[in-house]
């Protein structure tokens, strides 16, 4: 993750609550040899009213419970704990933290409970918490919208995510647990991410974030945590041979804990090839327009080194921080070679013919 998301944006999760404290009522039933209660029974008094509106909600449990109900009291045990598992956050981002799916031991249950959370899910786009003038999840959207300040996709760093404004349409909202695995956590805010649309149904899709391409369970990045990865160029070599260009690498910190992140969103090509490669020839134009400007003689090295200095001080200033951070390290390693005695000359050189 290149940003967090604020916390705040969960606290409007009475949907995902009531709905889970429902299921485990059913379950610890079921489990004692009694009749689950019907479901107006079930849902809690705060919220009966809203959850009794039409017959969808009332069918879906029905489902549900009917499915569990043709299960012995230890698989219904089994149920009860995916339910908790799968919603376990933050803790499940932690490889050695379990999180079960029921999806190929018990399939009907598991659709079953797919139905019902997905159906739960439309209705963060309709309903309102009391008191509220937006639907809960305009209110999420709001909040997100206010703390990520640069208006960028957390996930990639250069894809825009619309603002907050009733006349524009809501940025996609992600199940980072995939829902088609991990039903139980389908509504549950904090398991869900405002994406932008590309890195959503482009890349992540349906993929499961906790496991890595041999489907080994691997630590992940909380989103609504406090770490935030950073990245460099270092290792990135500006004047590679036979004039070819820069020969990137992007170093990213924690390394482990954001492979699986970068694998899912393909980071590394994405950066490289729709941000460095088409970038970086203007980056190296701007700065010399940038030292002209201000009249700053690039045609001795101690002139371009006090420009590259000056223009690197600008890129902080990118709309996107992500842009700014690689365009900033892509400065580090010029003025790095324009220090260096035995490749200035060239790196001089490169410069002026780039600009």
């Amino acid at each position: 993750m290149l940003a967090t998301y604020p916390i705040a944006a969960t606290e409007q999760n009475w949907i995902s609550e009531t709905l889970l404290s429902a299921l485990r009522l059913v379950l610890e039933t079921l489990q004692q040899g009694n009749a689950p209660p019907e479901f107006d029974a079930a849902i809690s008094e705060e919220h009966r009213a809203v959850f009794m509106r039409g017959p969808k909600f009332q069918e879906l449990y029905n489902a549900f419970v009917a499915k569990c109900g043709f299960l012995t009291p230890d698989q219904q045990s089994q149920v009860s704990t995916a339910l908790i598992q799968q919603n376990n956050l933050p803790a499940v981002f932690t490889s050695t933290t379990p999180c079960c799916s029921i999806k190929d031991d018990f399939p009907e249950v598991h659709e079953a409970a797919k139905e019902l959370f997905k159906h739960a899910f439309e209705k963060l786009s309709a309903w309102k918490t009391p008191g509220s003038e937006l639907t809960i999840r305009a209110t999420c959207h709001q909040v997100v919208d206010a703390h990520l300040s640069h208006g960028t996709c957390p996930f990639c760093g250069y894809e825009p995510i619309e603002a907050a404004d009733p006349d524009l349409v809501n940025p996609d909202l992600d199940h980072y647990l995939a829902v088609s695995v991990y039903p139980f956590a389908g509504v549950n805010l904090r398991n869900l991410t405002a994406m932008g649309a590309n890195c959503n149904r482009s890349y992540k899709g349906a993929q499961n974030i906790l496991l890595n391409e041999h489907d080994e369970r691997v630590d992940c990045l909380d989103p609504y945590g406090n770490e935030q990865v950073t990245l460099s160029l270092e290792g990135t070599t500006v004047l590679s041979g036979g004039g070819e260009g820069p020969t990137w690498v992007i170093t990213f910190n924690p390394d482990n804990k954001s492979r699986n992140w970068r694998r899912i969103f393909q980071l590394e090509a994405r950066l490289k090839s729709s941000v460095l490669e088409k970038q970086y020839k203007k980056w190296l134009e701007h700065c010399i327009t940038y030292a002209r400007a201000n009249n700053i003689d690039v045609s001795t090295i101690d002139g371009v080194i006090e420009a590259v200095g000056r223009f690197k001080s600008t890129c902080a200033f990118e709309t996107f921080p992500t842009i700014g951070r690689l365009k900033t390290s892509f400065f580090d390693l010029i003025e790095a070679e324009l220090n260096d005695p035995a490749r200035a000359d060239r790196m001089h050189n490169f410069l002026i013919k780039a600009a």
